[in-house]
């Protein structure tokens, strides 16, 4: 994302449609954030990455064929420029460090309020990938 006028592009990936639409429309109603691919789990990530180019990936830990840390490090391979944030439903303790390991630039815990999603998002885009 350059400059302060500029629209991020984002990837979405979770195994759960209802949290993608729901991610969609927390990040669209900011007005910073342009949504330009769902996938539902790492193999259809990785084909919309190289698509799309995204500047964020929100990305699931838990998904089917392929996961989540198994994505990661091919998306920071594909994409070094593009800010990825792992979104998950496990704890932050094993998990987290597994996926900082992996390249992921922040982990964050599912069902976070909305708000605080969005400033850990912010703050995560504003630092260089």
């Amino acid at each position: 994302m350059t400059g302060t006028l500029a629209t991020c592009r984002v990837l979405l990936v979770d195994d759960e449609q209802i949290l993608r639409s729901l991610l969609a429309l927390v990040l669209r109603r900011t007005g910073r954030y342009e949504v330009v691919g769902e996938a539902g789990d790492g193999l259809e990530a990785l084909d919309l990455a190289s698509e799309h180019a995204p500047d964020l990936v929100l990305l699931d830990l838990s998904m089917p064929r392929m996961d989540g840390l198994e994505a990661l490090p091919h998306i920071r391979r594909m994409l070094p420029d593009t800010h990825v944030i792992v979104l998950s439903g496990f704890t932050a303790t094993g998990a987290a460090d597994a996926a900082h390991r992996a390249g992921a630039h922040a982990y964050l815990e599912k069902g976070l309020d909305p708000n605080a999603l969005m400033a850990a998002i912010d703050e995560t885009v504003a630092r260089p990938a």
